[in-house]
């Protein structure tokens, strides 16, 4: 099964479904239209919404307002003095990350049913937190220790920040050419 805009689809039952889920108290993006407005117009939203998402789709392109966002800084940790305890937070349209998280639903659903994903991937898939990975990294310790073995060197490293720094045109292009046939990635 390869990825792409041919083989997803979206359903007026899907958008629905999305709507449904949304955290009304979320802050509204560079439009201005708030959760809670779609979330209590859904009966009457998801089928222009479904129509808007299927031509997105079709043509392999987002509206340019789409791809727009107003980046913040949150202060999430120490001095609010120090610029380095913010990061950055992309407000980005609701409607827009109802139509990310169908895609992305999908994109995972074909990586976990065709086993392309690491075992040691851990964190953003459902069931596999860090917590639990640390768990499991304290039983082989503790195995190892209990065997008469011994643990030298140990690093520990906190990705935190990680995906801000990904290459990502070489993302895109793993995604492509490599074994996960995610499928053509369009001007988005």
């Amino acid at each position: 099964m390869q990825v792409d805009r041919t083989t997803f689809t979206v359903t007026e039952d899907d958008i629905y479904k999305k709507l449904l889920e949304l955290k009304i108290d979320k802050s509204p993006g560079p439009d201005l239209i708030h959760p809670r407005v779609l979330y209590e117009t859904r009966n009457v939203i998801a089928r222009p919404l479904f129509l808007i998402f299927r031509k997105n789709l079709e043509f392999g392109t987002l509206s340019t307002d789409w791809k727009l966002a107003e980046v913040m800084a949150v202060h999430k940790k120490g001095s609010k003095s120090d610029s380095g305890n913010y990061r950055p937070i992309s407000l980005t349209r609701v409607c827009c990350k109802i139509l990310e998280s169908l895609i992305r639903d999908h994109i995972m659903k074909h990586l976990l049913d065709n086993n392309l994903l690491s075992n040691k991937q851990y964190g953003f898939i459902k069931g596999r937190s860090t917590m639990l990975q640390l768990m499991h990294m304290m039983d082989d310790w503790t195995l190892c220790l209990e065997k008469g073995g011994q643990i030298d060197d140990l690093t520990y490293s906190d990705f935190e920040k990680a995906f801000d720094k990904v290459p990502h045109k070489r993302l895109i292009s793993k995604l492509q050419v490599h074994s996960y046939n995610i499928g053509e990635v369009t001007n988005w």
